[in-house]
């Protein structure tokens, strides 16, 4: 499919079959997330697959019902750090002055730059924007899983403090942002034959 097929084709899937999503393509389905663009290229989230049956069970009363979260192929929760600091940026430019074998000295000013943007921000605002990141990445997840006829069901509604509990995300400095239940539609998901509902094109888009 193109991509504008590939869109139309897709939709929130309500229930999923027991088929399992392939190792490549779940791996591709990870690096598009890996690969997405964020503010600064500082990605300030972490992506965690989810494939323990028991694992899922015990985030299903977490889930406000939702059991595609237990029943979909996998669950990609992503999540966003917390300590968004100092630390932090020294960390991405030590990592950007690595791959392009420069001296950390070249990127001083841009390095400073970002400090006085990202931690001038008070904390509210900064987690904030670390979430803003995280849904660039879910939206370019489900674009190349539909590109590659992967059903998707993105998620807010659940209890996040519920997920890092079980997933001791807060010891690791994580704190879970949206989720994405993927995986194959079901012969019986009533949904996947109800039209799409969007705005018409010329009521969507303002030329200026």
């Amino acid at each position: 499919m193109n991509v504008i097929d590939a869109l139309k084709w897709r939709y929130a899937v309500r229930e999923f079959s027991s088929k399992v999503i392939p190792a490549q393509d779940l791996h591709e389905l990870a690096d598009a997330t890996r690969l997405t663009a964020s503010s600064y290229g500082l990605q300030p989230y972490k992506l965690i697959v989810v494939e323990s049956p028991e694992m899922r069970e015990a985030l299903l009363p977490h889930s406000m019902g939702q059991t595609k979260v237990r029943d979909s192929s996998h669950l990609f929760i992503l999540a966003s750090h917390n300590d968004i600091n100092d630390h932090f940026i020294e960390k991405y430019f030590a990592m950007t002055a690595q791959v392009k074998g420069i001296e950390q000295q070249a990127l001083a000013g841009f390095k400073q730059h970002v400090k006085d943007v990202i931690l001038g921000m008070p904390e509210a605002a900064k987690r904030q924007w670390a979430d803003q990141q995280a849904f660039i990445a879910l939206g370019n997840l489900l674009t190349v899983a539909a590109l590659k006829s992967i059903d998707a069901c993105p998620m807010g509604g659940f209890d996040a403090a519920g997920f890092d509990e079980v997933l001791g995300l807060t010891d690791n400095g994580l704190r879970s942002c949206v989720i994405c239940a993927l995986g194959y539609r079901s012969d019986h998901d009533s949904s996947a034959q109800a039209k799409k509902i969007r705005p018409d094109f010329d009521n969507f888009m303002l030329r200026v």
